[in-house]
């Protein structure tokens, strides 16, 4: 009877503590341009449009970079990081300066608070 009552105890803290871990938001280095981030800084449907589309085509990008045999893992890593960097500047071109000025404050926010961490 004893482990019966333990064995529940067990398993309602593993469960629970599952379900915490849920809940904490997750967090960005910086700008996600997602979605639900585009929205929330004002963007409309076409911009949104836009922005995922030059989410498409830099991911099909790095998918082909991460598998091109010819590159070492550092040239892989170097052009991945000039790809990402390419997608930012074309993603912030679609941005009004309203919205550019939000994703700004993100960063500078994301960055202070992984400073004081």
């Amino acid at each position: 009877m004893m482990k019966k009552v333990i064995l529940s105890i067990a398993c309602i803290i593993c469960f629970s503590l599952g379900l915490q871990a849920q809940d904490t938001p997750r967090k960005y280095s910086s700008f996600p341009f997602n979605a639900q981030s585009l929205k929330e800084i004002g963007c409309s449907a076409e911009q949104i449009k836009k922005i995922t589309e030059i989410r498409k085509v830099i991911m099909d990008e790095r998918k082909k970079v991460t598998e091109d045999t010819s590159l070492s893992e550092r040239d892989k890593k170097l052009e991945q990081r000039k790809l990402i960097d390419k997608s930012k500047v074309q993603m912030m071109e679609v941005l009004t300066d309203e919205q550019k000025q939000k994703v700004e404050e993100f960063n500078k926010k994301v960055k202070e608070e992984k400073s004081e961490s």
